[in-house]
């Protein structure tokens, strides 16, 4: 988790927006450093900000183009490599992008890394890093691999930095943040976790929803 030290003319709306692209994911930090009055911060003040994966608004028509420009903005390079792991990431890869989406950009700036062990394969990393298999795809493209490679013990992957995200099924906010964080803190997750995610009513999540789970 990063500390943040605030600055002259920070409000909590411009520290969300610079750190995760969205000014109205400004509740994650009130929630998570249990701020009274989140109008209300002070210069020097350290504030803790878990990482939520930036959020890019989609506010052009979608084009080749567009989409490079995306890729070059966040990763500095034009890559089609690249472009295919946040097209991937927000299932954009074989259809349009909607005009006022929003999109999420993996981190490939400053990633994890995790040396291969024995029973390790992309199906299951992707499965234990992210909550969903079919990320298998994201990450061979991350390490310029085929898809159905076999990993080597002792390798070295890339861990794109991405909130963990599950389905729901029959699950509440409390127990998917219990089971993602333990019961330290639960109440400041669920209220950091519903924040990240537009949950207005916690007790309320329905089948089949994305939840995405802050660091």
């Amino acid at each position: 988790m990063k500390t943040y030290s605030v600055q002259s003319g920070d409000t909590l709306f411009s520290i969300a927006q610079h750190e995760y692209g969205d000014g109205n994911l400004y509740p994650v930090i009130a929630r998570q450093n249990h701020l009274a009055d989140p109008n209300v911060i002070n210069i020097g003040q350290h504030l803790e900000l878990p990482y939520v994966t930036f959020r890019h608004h989609f506010s052009t028509p979608d084009s080749p183009a567009t989409r490079q420009a995306i890729t070059q903005q966040y990763y500095g390079t034009a890559d089609p490599g690249k472009q295919l792991i946040w097209e991937i990431i927000n299932g954009v890869a074989q259809r349009p992008i909607q005009q006022g989406s929003w999109l999420h950009i993996p981190d490939l700036l400053n990633p994890g890394h995790h040396t291969v062990v024995t029973g390790d394969n992309l199906h299951e990393l992707a499965f234990r890093w992210y909550g969903d298999d079919h990320l298998r795809l994201m990450l061979a493209h991350a390490n310029n691999l085929p898809h159905n490679a076999t990993l080597a013990l002792g390798q070295v992957l890339i861990r794109p930095g991405l909130n963990r995200f599950a389905r729901t099924a029959g699950d509440t906010l409390r127990s998917l943040c219990e089971a993602e964080y333990g019961s330290a803190n639960l109440d400041t997750w669920i209220g950091v976790v519903a924040a990240a995610n537009f949950i207005s009513a916690p007790d309320s999540l329905f089948a089949n929803q994305v939840v995405y789970f802050p660091r």
